[in-house]
């Protein structure tokens, strides 16, 4: 990465984790995971999707305040989770003590000796990141993150949208861990919505 791509990035983060920090420092569960029909939806779709069984080492990006990693640390021999926000990852300690945090930009961040994992879940995280600007370094995100799979591993992809327009939006997110060498395995949007925003749930498996 060039020092002017380092800059733009760097700047991209901080808003990121301004943002971020801005909206969970307003009351816990900003986003209400807990209270409504369409989280809770989500949430039960996305275990689905990660297969039946029990799980070896898994990484999830985005994890805000720990709801789905709790879930995650009842079938995985380890979690390692990330976000932004050191507002959001104070609860989601709290809320899944038996998992490993780290506060980082997924742009730059990379998990090191930790990986490969058998599944990778990324939920409402990626279109934070697709911003002008910063597209060479967004694009190159795609294969960095495949690598981190074991073969037969897993991705896991929820994002929300509200028009035919966003919900493209999300599945070109899908369609570029495809061209990353990542097979297709099962695309569905959960019944459930908020206010006019669905789920678009995509699972891949690396070959």
């Amino acid at each position: 990465m060039t020092f002017w791509s380092k800059v733009r990035v760097s700047w991209q983060a901080f808003k990121t984790r301004r943002k971020m920090n801005r909206q969970f420092g307003k009351r816990e569960d900003p986003f209400s995971y807990e209270t409504t029909p369409y989280e809770s939806a989500r949430l039960a779709a996305m275990d689905a999707a990660l297969g039946p069984g029990p799980l070896g080492p898994v990484l999830e990006v985005g994890c805000a305040e720990g709801h789905f990693t709790a879930r995650l640390t009842g079938r995985s021999s380890r979690v390692l989770a990330v976000d932004i926000s050191a507002v959001a990852l104070e609860r989601a300690r709290r809320r899944a003590p038996k998992a490993d945090f780290a506060e980082a930009d997924l742009m730059t961040w990379n998990p090191g000796p930790e990986a490969p994992f058998d599944a990778v879940v990324l939920g409402d995280v990626l279109y934070y990141l697709d911003r002008p600007g910063v597209g060479a370094e967004f694009e190159a995100l795609f294969p960095r993150i495949a690598s981190w799979l074991k073969p037969g591993g897993r991705l896991l992809l929820a994002h929300g949208f509200s028009s035919d327009k966003e919900r493209a939006h999300r599945r070109s997110f899908r369609e570029r861990f495809e061209r990353a060498g990542l097979r297709l395995v099962s695309e569905t949007v959960p019944d459930a919505d908020r206010g006019g925003v669905r789920c678009l749930l995509s699972a891949l498996e690396k070959i």
